[in-house]
């Protein structure tokens, strides 16, 4: 059932716009998921990217645009021509049915044979590790064990793509670790083309080979996860990524500096070439367990970094140098973002 990564697109968008009563959801986007690819959505509430998943799915239709699956127009099929498997966050699994019998439940709806079914159930709960638990009601399952239930479920019928719409978020923090593993273990075993949406930007960086963020309906930058962080395109994407220090300087124009490449010095240190030092006062230092973050006013603005100095405490005078090497332009920015100001807008819903 592996399939590796190919430059064939499975789903392709093509200028897709979604209209609410005269508000813009989606607007005008184009996007392609090659086989074998994981692509995650990334980007707050109310920003298109449930809304985009779900005309993927069939489940609403673009008010203008197209969408290819393996290169067919589907923009009018119905879900079920569309060969598309999807995990929701709430699991949607029937409590009345038990694991095996949900796990088919697709399958059954498609007409396989029944010994077709009895192998694909058993090989999908053998890949998530619930084959001892088939017999097993939804009710007396865990909240890991049952999104691995529906994980089972929407891999047996063989996607064209498999459609994850926030699937984690019901989970508490360790078991999203776990389950962050265990998807993605599912997926490159399994070498299905993957949709993520989500707001988790570590579920994103951690996932996906293609990341996809959207502000206000528009793709505002997209590509490998490690490119996309180490470049982002504008204060929106930087800020979202937890880029927390934004500058303008001038001859450069806006930048960005991460906390932890900030330097927070000693009264008798010497600061590092190829930067630049300012005064500043602590106002605040948060213990991190192998650091600490501080947070200090430079005049009315504020610059955050990582220290690993146990006796700082809010008051002190400090000096930080800031290494002008690691500053990160933001060329979609038009100059207005100011060192410690906060443009970010939510989106509309």
């Amino acid at each position: 059932m592996t399939t590796t990564k190919t430059t064939t697109p499975v789903v392709q968008l093509q200028a897709i716009t979604r209209e609410f009563a005269g508000s813009v959801a989606v607007d005008s986007i184009d996007l392609t998921v090659r086989r074998g690819e994981f692509t995650a959505l990334l980007g707050p509430s109310g920003c298109g990217k449930t809304t985009t998943l779900r005309m993927i799915a069939g489940f609403l239709p673009p008010t203008s645009g197209t969408i290819l699956l393996d290169g067919q127009d589907a923009t009018t099929l119905p879900p079920e021509r569309r060969n598309i498997g999807m995990v929701f966050q709430s699991y949607a699994l029937f409590p009345h049915l038990t694991v095996e019998k949900n796990v088919a439940f697709g399958l059954r709806m498609r007409g396989v044979p029944s010994a077709e079914i009895r192998t694909r159930v058993a090989e999908v709960l053998d890949l998530v590790g619930l084959a001892h638990l088939a017999g097993r009601k939804p009710k007396e399952l865990s909240g890991g064990q049952q999104q691995r239930v529906a994980l089972a479920r929407a891999v047996a019928i063989r996607p064209s793509v498999l459609l994850l719409d926030e699937p984690l978020s019901n989970l508490d923090a360790r078991l999203r670790v776990q389950m962050r593993q265990e998807l993605l273990r599912v997926q490159r075993e399994t070498g299905l083309t993957a949709i993520l949406v989500t707001h988790d930007q570590e579920e994103a960086l951690e996932l996906a080979d293609n990341m996809v963020i959207l502000d206000r309906g528009r793709i505002v930058q997209q590509g490998p996860p490690r490119e996309v962080f180490r470049a982002p395109a504008t204060r929106f994407v930087a800020e979202f990524l937890g880029y927390e220090n934004f500058l303008d300087l001038p001859g450069r124009g806006p930048v960005t500096i991460r906390p932890e490449h900030i330097g927070v010095l000693g009264p008798d240190a010497e600061p590092p070439a190829g930067g630049e030092v300012v005064e500043a006062t602590v106002t605040a230092v948060r213990f991190r367990g192998t650091d600490f973050a501080v947070t200090a006013a430079v005049g009315d603005r504020t610059l955050h970094a990582i220290t690993t100095d146990e006796t700082l405490r809010a008051g002190a005078s400090v000096r930080l140098h800031l290494p002008l090497g690691q500053a990160i332009p933001l060329p979609g920015d038009d100059g207005a973002a100011r060192l410690g100001k906060n443009p970010r807008q939510e989106c509309p819903a």
